[in-house]
């Protein structure tokens, strides 16, 4: 099983957060592409400047959360892409 907590922030702000739980890589392979196609429209247009993505079993805290988005203000090392 693997667990994910997806958050969408606005201006620093949690704007929401869900909970997401699959059975396995696989499942989370054909899932991913739905969620990314669903934050990125929400981000172009400007609903949604961040989305945090926590797995919530790593134990490793630099490998435990991922961020993107167009607000670096609250990502670790944040870079940027073209």
């Amino acid at each position: 099983m693997i667990r994910l907590a997806i958050r969408g922030y606005v201006a620093g702000v949690l704007l929401f957060g869900d909970q997401v739980e699959v059975a396995d890589e696989p499942a989370l392979d054909q899932l991913l592409p739905t969620l990314a196609a669903e934050h990125a429209a929400m981000m172009a247009e400007h609903r949604l400047h961040m989305i945090e993505i926590e797995f919530v079993d790593e134990p490793d805290p630099l490998k435990r959360f991922f961020r993107f988005g167009s607000d670096p203000s609250m990502m670790r090392d944040a870079r940027r892409v073209n």
